[in-house]
């Protein structure tokens, strides 16, 4: 075990009022001293730079425990800020602005009128349904309406009718449009009355396709603000590669 350095040298002074601290002479006096009352002053022993030393250890232990014991703000470290990564979403399909939506929306128009045209081709007078005029300018009425007075002289009538599929603006100049698409006519037939009054199919011609689908191109014409179809770019039966 190491030696107490507290523990007091050999040095060390003995208290002046203890025997052995003084000769005869002195203890005599200090007898007769206390006898009348008087005590001589005490010797204050010196302090040595060892002694400072501790005795300021000391005092800063009892500082350190007097502030503990009055309470101590607990400083806590910051947490550390966790940031994640961003979420990757699907990437929605585009927004059409107001000018090529308007321009689809005629185009959907003008396919509702060829298929009202061909309903009432069951009758007479299909050709001059008011649709085709609202949703088409010439020369592309024209040509509708003479292709249904056609089929109305040869005693033609259709059946089902034209969906489009992926219609796309692919040209618009503000004032004219073109919209490009594969449409189906899988459920459209020709038919033909005979002489007993039968319906007959009529076979499939370049005029009159039916079952595939067809890729078109329909261009369009602003007319006092509201886009008609006005003539057909292109049709290629059965084939919608680049539609």
């Amino acid at each position: 075990m190491p030696p107490n350095r507290l523990r007091q040298s050999s040095e060390a002074w003995q208290d002046a009022s203890e025997p052995g601290s003084r000769g005869p002479a002195e203890q005599g006096r200090s007898i007769v001293n206390r006898a009348r009352g008087w005590v001589a002053p005490q010797r204050h022993r010196p302090l040595r730079r060892r002694h400072v030393l501790q005795l300021l250890a000391l005092l800063s232990a009892a500082t350190a425990l007097g502030l503990a014991a009055c309470g101590s703000t607990v400083q806590t470290l910051p947490r550390p800020i966790t940031t994640s990564s961003p979420t990757v979403s699907a990437s929605a399909s585009p927004t059409l602005d107001a000018t090529d939506a308007a321009i689809i929306a005629a185009y959907d128009s003008y396919w509702s009128a060829v298929n009202q045209a061909n309903a009432a081709t069951s009758s007479t007078g299909a050709w001059n349904v008011p649709a085709l005029s609202r949703a088409m300018v010439n020369p592309l009425l024209g040509q509708w309406q003479d292709e249904l007075m056609q089929q109305e002289a040869q005693g033609i009538f259709v059946q089902g009718s034209l969906t489009a599929q992926r219609p796309r603006v692919i040209s618009n100049t503000a004032t004219t449009a073109e919209v490009s698409d594969c449409v189906s006519d899988d459920a459209l037939e020709y038919y033909k009355a005979t002489d007993g009054g039968t319906a007959t199919l009529v076979p499939s011609q370049p005029d009159l396709p039916s079952g595939g689908d067809d890729g078109v191109t329909i261009a369009f014409t602003l007319v006092s603000g509201s886009w008609m179809a006005s003539s057909s770019v292109s049709l290629e039966y059965g084939n919608c590669t680049g539609y």
